[in-house]
């Protein structure tokens, strides 16, 4: 039976001091109840405005998380495996604009929100529809320097806003500080990378997720590996930062998976890798990058004989 954890109170900070919701041991199923980017209180488009949050505050309320969950033996130096199992979503969730974020500033003059439902596995946005695509936002371990909003991402996970964050990866994430503290939100029923509006399809939502812990290995940032593929995750102020950190983790990474040498690998990369932007939405966030690789027998092969 897997361990339910609401989302009856939110945290609007990341933070190691923070009492555990429940505490694991091992291999552990959970399921986490999530509210959307705004606790969600933003249920029809005109509470745009009654629904900001107070951005002078030092945590304002935006992108709520849902946890932490203590895991038994895991100090610095070891990593957390988060399998993505399932995601289930909200009836309606939003997506909005304001003047001065995103990638492109002056599209509205006042903040502009749109409800979409959810119906039958599609994203209703007026007279449109189209698949919904679930992703998790925000997965995090408590970050050793002291607690940090939801919305931002670093070497800890947070909000990394990938979209190969779904159903069926693993997540591995280095863990921080003793007991790593597993916080999880901001899910979105469809968002494109890059995020330029600075929202997807913001929904509150059940993450189910198998967590355990894997005593050493760590690295120095999160990655994720698919059925066909391994990702590795970064952050920076600028995208160029971010990119060279997030090619170096992945030559690093296609050296212990696929045997090659680093030169070997910059090539391959080079060759059929893809560096994908995943969120860059001109917020107080660093950039999200992330680099996919096909896995060995997945695009990738040997050739023998």
């Amino acid at each position: 039976m897997s361990l339910r954890i609401s989302r009856d109170a939110p945290m609007y900070c990341i933070d190691a001091g923070a009492v555990p919701l429940a505490s694991i041991q091992g291999t552990t199923e959970i399921v986490f109840e999530t509210h959307d980017a705004r606790g969600g209180k933003l249920r029809e488009a005109w509470q745009v405005h009654e629904t900001t949050p107070d951005f002078s505050e030092r945590f304002p309320k935006v992108n709520p998380v849902t946890g932490p969950i203590n895991i038994d033996g895991a100090e610095p130096g070891d990593t957390i495996s988060v399998t993505i199992d399932n995601i289930e979503l909200d009836d309606q969730g939003f997506i909005l604009v304001k003047p001065d974020m995103g990638i492109s500033h002056g599209k509205v003059s006042d903040p502009v929100a749109k409800v979409c439902r959810i119906e039958s596995g599609y994203v209703v946005f007026d007279d449109l529809r189209f698949p919904i695509a679930p992703m998790v936002g925000v997965i995090a371990v408590a970050p050793a320097g002291g607690p940090v909003s939801p919305a931002l991402v670093g070497r800890y996970g947070g909000n990394m806003d990938s979209k190969r964050v779904t159903t069926g990866a693993t997540l591995y994430l280095p863990v921080q500080v003793p007991g790593a503290l597993l916080y999880v939100g901001d899910v979105h029923a469809a968002m494109g990378d890059g995020e330029v509006t600075g929202t997807g399809i913001e929904i509150g939502g059940k993450v189910s997720v198998t967590v355990q812990l894997i005593k050493g290995q760590s690295r120095q940032w999160p990655w994720l590996e698919t059925v066909s593929e391994i990702v590795a995750l970064s952050s920076a102020p600028t995208y160029e930062a971010a990119g060279r950190i997030c090619v170096d983790e992945m030559i690093d990474l296609l050296g212990i998976h696929h045997g090659v040498s680093p030169t070997d690998a910059y090539m391959l990369i080079s060759a059929v890798g893809n560096v994908c932007i995943n969120q860059s939405c001109g917020s107080t966030a660093d950039i999200s990058v992330r680099v996919e690789m096909p896995k060995m027998g997945h695009g990738i092969n040997r050739v023998t004989g």
